[in-house]
């Protein structure tokens, strides 16, 4: 099918850019303040304070020992400008990082209480409370640091009526931790405001193995007095930039190799050769080879034009858009319906690479190519861009600007001197029927190129992301197909919006937020042995060649039900594999009275961890929460 079918591709490709835009621009979820409260009362001959604080809906703070993951909460109490006191601090409930699901954190969500035992003459003496935490959402992640002041009240009510009472209890119990001075100092520079950060930070992981995350970002703050002063030495000073002349210079160098990288080659491969073979040697044939080159430069100028502003204005690297899974995703189809093109299963308009192929519209054809190619350029650095962007980053916009374009004036020039002396093109090989070969083989590179963008994606996201390269294949064939040329112009705006429609539906489903999964421990008996009455558990007895344990874990324990009722009763999940022979998980499940499989165990924390309640075989979900309420609520 050729491009003169191409009205209804209007539609397509408008819904495909209003994707494009949807998913990069996502909204960015605010915080709120940590509404901090301070309560006193009277333990014995202890004054006991509970400073109270609310973690904003969709967010959660990491624990004091935060875990495998991010940045730990702390909090400075101090009264009437002394030392600052020793802190009780909550464990947090136990999940999976939203940026690195490998990864087991502590977090804390909602309503949480540190305490300390203040000092005897504390009643009516002022207090100052340092907040320092990290707010993450699946969307991003803020540094708090909040300084909280007061008076302690002069009259304090006994503890045994304050509804707090059994979670001091339970946590006196544990050693408290003063918070280190340089936490103290770093945290009062900090807090001259109340008001949480706007700087927002992510995790690098995100990329392949993190929940998506739809805000373009940095790396997680480093830890509380980190600052590394450095006076870095190169190798070859002499490629170092020390000024603006000398960065156009290499600028255009380097944009001039950016042609030769592997990101950008399999799309330049023939294309004006191409060209070439359609057009002649003749007079209209020149001009319009001419015109190729032209409009080909003014795309790359153009998407230079737009990544200079966005890097510059956002405070970003070279490539690091491509830490945003939105963009990866994008690039990912566009990649992928190149190949498809590229192997002949339908005609891709505007940017259609195949040999010889015709469009009403060369002109604006070969403008889209330009932008392509320098999109797909972007992820690669090539020799000397690096010392070029290094330098540039550090100057005004208006400098990153010139830089950027002296970069893509080298990544065009090849194309304007076709333009100005297409004898050049000479040097080309020579069209003819054997390229009709080659354009498969790039198809395949293309392809190579599609799966290299899907292992940088989230593993847990690639069965999902194959899901809409099958939609998008289907769409891409049935155009092939249905709306050649020749076909009802009805027809083909149904397909149209048949094809729009199910792309976009598919890529939704995948970029839409995921909540993290709970973290399910492996049994083993030592850790049994270790947890058993210190921590509420729940053991799930499992096996690959169960039916019925697979049913129930899609049905009853699944992901998102767990996480809930794991952050409301803070127990940890156990899974007891029998999909091959244990000793020891036999002789547990011997214990709770049972030799078949399913079975959930649920036991509490305290003396009566020794009687668990036990759910044989299949089960509903109201049954399991009304057992988990029975078992942990007393």
């Amino acid at each position: 099918m050729r491009l003169a079918g191409g009205r209804c591709w209007h539609v397509l490709c408008a819904g495909i850019a209003a994707l494009v835009a949807i998913v990069v621009l996502c909204a960015t979820a605010q915080a709120e303040d940590l509404h901090p409260r301070l309560e006193t009362a009277v333990d014995g001959q202890s004054l006991i304070a509970a400073l109270h604080i609310v973690i904003p809906a969709e967010f959660h703070a990491y624990g004091h020992e935060p875990g495998e993951a991010g940045r730990p909460t702390t909090v400075a109490l101090s009264v009437d400008g002394g030392r600052p006191l020793a802190v009780h601090y909550p464990e947090g409930a136990v999940q999976r990082d939203f940026y690195d699901p490998t990864a087991t954190v502590n977090v804390y969500e909602g309503n949480v209480a540190f305490y300390a035992t203040l000092p005897a003459d504390a009643a009516g003496k002022p207090f100052v409370a340092d907040i320092s935490m990290l707010l993450c959402s699946n969307r991003k992640c803020m540094p708090v640091n909040e300084q909280f002041t007061g008076v302690i009240p002069r009259e304090s009510p006994p503890i045994n009526k304050m509804p707090w009472l059994a979670q001091w209890h339970e946590m006196r119990q544990q050693p408290p931790i003063v918070a280190s001075a340089a936490h103290t100092d770093a945290t009062q520079e900090e807090s001259g405001s109340d008001d949480i950060s706007d700087e927002i930070w992510a995790n690098e992981n995100a990329q392949p193995n993190g929940v998506w995350a739809d805000d373009i970002v940095n790396k997680l703050p480093p830890p509380d007095g980190f600052d590394v002063r450095l006076s870095p030495r190169f190798l070859d000073d002499a490629l170092e930039i020390s000024g603006l002349g000398k960065a156009l210079l290499f600028g255009i160098l380097a944009g001039l190799l950016l042609n030769a990288m592997p990101c950008v080659l399999p799309v330049l491969t023939f294309k004006v050769s191409g060209l070439l073979m359609v057009g002649g040697r003749d007079a209209a044939g020149l001009k319009r080879f001419r015109q190729h080159n032209l409009c080909f430069a003014a795309g790359v100028m153009t998407l230079f034009s737009a990544l200079a502003l966005v890097l510059g204005l956002a405070d970003l690297m070279w490539g690091q858009l491509y830490q945003n899974q939105a963009v990866l995703m994008v690039m990912l189809l566009v990649v992928f319906l190149m190949g498809l093109s590229t192997l002949g299963v339908f005609s891709l308009p505007v940017i259609d690479l195949k040999t010889g192929a015709n469009s009403k519209n060369p002109c604006l054809q070969a403008y889209f190519t330009g932008l392509v190619s320098t999109f797909l350029a972007t992820p690669c650095s090539g020799p000397l861009l690096g010392g070029v962007l290094g330098w540039a980053f550090t100057q005004p916009l208006i400098i990153v600007m010139v830089v950027f374009w002296a970069v893509g004036l080298g990544m065009a020039l090849p194309y304007i001197m076709f333009c100005i002396w297409p004898d050049f093109a000479r040097i080309l090989p020579k069209p003819g029927a054997w390229m009709h070969v080659f354009e498969r083989i790039v198809g395949f590179m293309l392809m190579g190129t599609a799966l290299y963008l899907l292992s940088v994606l989230p593993v847990e996201r690639h069965m999902q992301v194959l899901t809409v390269l099958l939609v998008l294949s289907l769409c891409a064939w049935l155009w092939g197909q249905y709306c050649g040329i020749t076909a009802p112009p009805l027809r083909r705006k149904i397909m149209s919006v048949i094809g729009v429609g199910l792309l976009v539906a598919s890529v939704f489903w995948v970029l839409r937020p995921v909540a993290p999964l709970p973290q399910w421990r492996q049994f083993s008996p030592e850790a049994f042995e270790a947890t058993l009455g210190k921590k509420p558990m729940l053991l799930e007895f499992t096996a690959n060649w169960c039916p019925n344990c697979k049913f129930m874990e899609a049905t009853v324990l699944t992901d998102e039900r767990m996480r809930k009722l794991q952050a409301r009763y803070g127990m940890e999940l156990v899974r007891v594999d029998l999909t091959n022979a244990n000793a020891y998980a036999v002789r547990l499940l011997d214990a709770l009275g049972s030799k078949s499989i399913p079975l959930t165990a649920l036991f509490p924390a305290g003396d009566e961890a020794n009687q668990p309640l036990v759910l044989r075989d299949v089960y509903s979900a109201r049954t399991l929460e009304q057992a988990l309420n029975e078992a942990y609520e007393k």
